[in-house]
């Protein structure tokens, strides 16, 4: 009975026969290409291709992928190999004498005389024992010295550039010349560590790459391939005459794009070559389009941080698909937020202009030290705030400048009018409930409120100072203000609306002088809760009572009905009239005829007080003193946007 061979033996003569049948077919293929249908020439070349494709299935079925093979079938094998072999070499001599002259086709029919030559080249089969022990010719192959890649075809080409790695030399250029007969630009490696550092220069679309190799083979390539950033998304294609099916898992497990057996069909071949560079196209467009997304949100952030330049995403906006559109948008909405931002830091500049000559002109009156609690500078309220002095008065209380000894800064005191407070459980604990409320709004046109405490019967409210004046002593000072300046104010007036709005709170008493303004030009909105107290406090004596100030109050103020925050922008229309025009909506010295008006009557237009205010702010203007509230801006936020399309 006839001796099994060994699993690696089978897998190696497989191999190593298998691959000058590669050659065989390789060449004439090619030279079968070229030559013309039904002349003697092409005979001889359909020949050479049909007795080699008949060696190939003698070769698969005396040693299959899978299975076991026999040193019989081994012999056999060999000795049938002799026929395709010399009809081959007969086809071969006919050529020769057909094409003698040209010595590119000859030395052509010399490399499939040299492959055919190698089909019976092998030891006899009775020395190949069942242990296995055979040197495969191919892993012997001097692996090609000196220049790492050589360059079958040069310059560019839209179809893709190849790198072809393979250890046997003539591998490379059999597959080199097919590849370049279809239009691609290749380069061929003889070993793995020279196609790793052919790779790392950059610049191959797809790699065909052999698996048995000496020293690192396609294995070891394929991994350090698919492990490297910057080289993983290039598809791999193996291509050897190894093909069983453990070699091809393994391969596509380690993430190879396909797996072609040796000898491969050329159609074949240049479908799965055509399908891998498509995918790796695709890949790059999108790691391309990523890269340009990530540019769009890095400017976004540069707008953010005031550090966008126009025209920064100009390659972008020339594209011609989503992206681009997006880009143009942006790069438009980017220009107009630049354009607006200049326009802000002029109005700002021209308000703080406006804050520094009523600053040198203004003088403030002496307090009355008879309005509410009055405490003398050097007096200590609850052990902690050292008064400095009275800053300011009115019905809801006195204000005082005092120094917080524990945490050693300047900060403001409102004394509460005691008539506020009086002993109502229910009043006090519901401005102690809107006063945590205000303490949550944190906004730099905000004054924040810091404390509640309660010092000899008085209740006190802490809150930041600020030094400067409030719009009211601005308007004394200056009369009115110019377009850009009420800008400004108006601007910063309604951020502060906004954020309190937006924590639940409601000023109800929005007028000049519950805003201050710093030499910076910043603006400050103060009293948040208080207005709440005093509502509240009223309801005790006399129903339907309301408080706020009269040439502010918006009229479902006025009649007692539930508001919400559009009084708040109603009574901010109002301060934005009386900067513009110098005067309240409303002029009358009489409160029935004013409280009448304010229910029945529009008043006259800023821009027919004041020529220099635009159409669109005065309209604005009038939409904010609207009679209800559904006819004004909806929101602060919806009024900021109607301010920011003003300019």
């Amino acid at each position: 009975m006839s001796a099994p061979l060994a699993k690696e033996t089978a897998a190696t003569l497989r191999h190593e026969l298998r691959t000058p049948v590669n050659h065989i077919l390789g060449y004439t293929e090619m030279l079968r290409e070229d030559a013309a249908d039904g002349s003697d020439e092409a005979a001889r070349l359909d020949t050479i291709v049909a007795v080699g494709r008949d060696a190939l299935v003698r070769i698969n079925t005396a040693l299959p992928p899978t299975g076991v093979a026999v040193q019989e079938d081994l012999r056999a094998l060999l000795h049938g190999l002799r026929a395709p072999q010399s009809d081959i070499l007969a086809a071969i001599d006919q050529l020769r004498q057909l094409r003698a002259g040209d010595a590119a086709y000859c030395a052509d029919l010399d490399r499939i005389a040299t492959a055919a030559g190698r089909l019976t080249d092998w030891p006899d089969a009775a020395a190949l024992t069942a242990t296995g022990e055979h040197t495969s010719r191919a892993a012997t192959a001097t692996p090609l010295e000196g220049v790492s890649a050589q360059v079958m075809a040069s310059g560019p080409s839209a179809s893709g550039r190849i790198l072809v790695v393979d250890d046997v030399e003539e591998n490379r250029s059999v597959l080199s010349r097919r590849l370049s007969r279809e239009g691609y630009a290749v380069a061929s490696v003889g070993s793995g560590e020279e196609a790793l550092a052919a790779i790392a220069d950059g610049g191959f679309d797809l790699v065909l790459l052999d698996v048995l190799m000496p020293g690192l083979d396609g294995f070891g390539v394929l991994e350090r391939i698919k492990a490297d950033p910057a080289t993983r998304s290039i598809p791999v294609i193996m291509i050897s005459a190894l093909d069983d099916m453990a070699s091809v898992v393994r391969c596509i497990e380690h993430g190879a794009e396909d797996y072609l057996a040796k000898p491969f069909d050329p159609v074949l071949l240049r479908a799965r070559i055509g399908v891998s560079l498509e995918k790796k196209r695709w890949h790059d467009r999108e790691a391309d389009y990523l890269r340009q997304v990530t540019r769009v949100i890095d400017a976004a952030s540069a707008v953010e941080a005031g550090t966008y330049v126009p025209g920064a995403l100009a390659s972008i906006v020339a594209r011609d698909d989503e992206l681009g559109r997006l880009a143009r948008v942006f790069d438009t909405m980017a220009a107009g937020i630049r354009a607006r931002e200049a326009r802000l830091r002029e109005q700002l500049r021209e308000l703080r202009t406006d804050v520094s000559i009523a600053t040198h002109e203004h003088r403030a009156p002496a307090p009355e030290p008879e309005m509410g609690a009055q405490y003398a500078p050097g007096t200590t309220l609850a052990g902690r705030y050292e008064i400095l002095r009275m800053i300011g008065h009115g019905g809801m209380g006195v204000v005082y400048q005092v120094r917080d000894r524990e945490l050693d800064e300047v900060i403001a005191l409102k004394a509460i009018a005691d008539h506020l407070m009086a002993d109502d459980p229910v009043v006090a604990e519901r401005f102690r409930s809107e006063i945590r409320l205000a303490r949550r709004i944190s906004h730099r046109n905000v004054v924040r409120t810091h404390d509640l405490g309660e010092a000899d019967g008085v209740a006190f409210v802490t809150m930041e100072y600020v030094e400067g004046l409030t719009v009211r002593e601005l308007l004394e000072t200056r009369g009115k203000l110019g377009v850009s300046s009420v800008l400004a104010l108006a601007r910063q007036f309604t951020e502060a609306l906004a954020v309190a709005h937006g924590a639940g709170v409601i000023h109800r008493d929005v007028k000049p002088e519950n805003a201050l303004v710093d030499a910076e030009g910043v603006l400050k909105v103060m009293d948040f809760g208080i207005a709440r107290l005093a509502e509240a406090s009223s309801t005790r004596t006399q129903t339907g009572m309301t408080v706020g100030t009269l040439g502010y109050m918006a009229p479902e103020q006025m009649v007692g009905e539930d508001v919400d925050a559009r009084a708040d922008l109603y009574a901010l229309g109002g301060v934005i009239y009386e900067c513009l025009t110098g005067h309240p909506p409303f002029d009358t010295a009489s409160p029935a005829v004013f409280i009448a008006k304010v229910l029945t009557v529009m008043p006259t237009p800023p821009i027919e007080r004041n020529p220099d205010v635009p159409p669109a702010l005065s309209a604005l203007v009038m939409q904010l003193l609207a009679k209800t509230p559904a006819e004004r801006p909806a929101s602060a936020t919806a009024l900021l946007e109607l301010l920011g399309e003003l300019g």
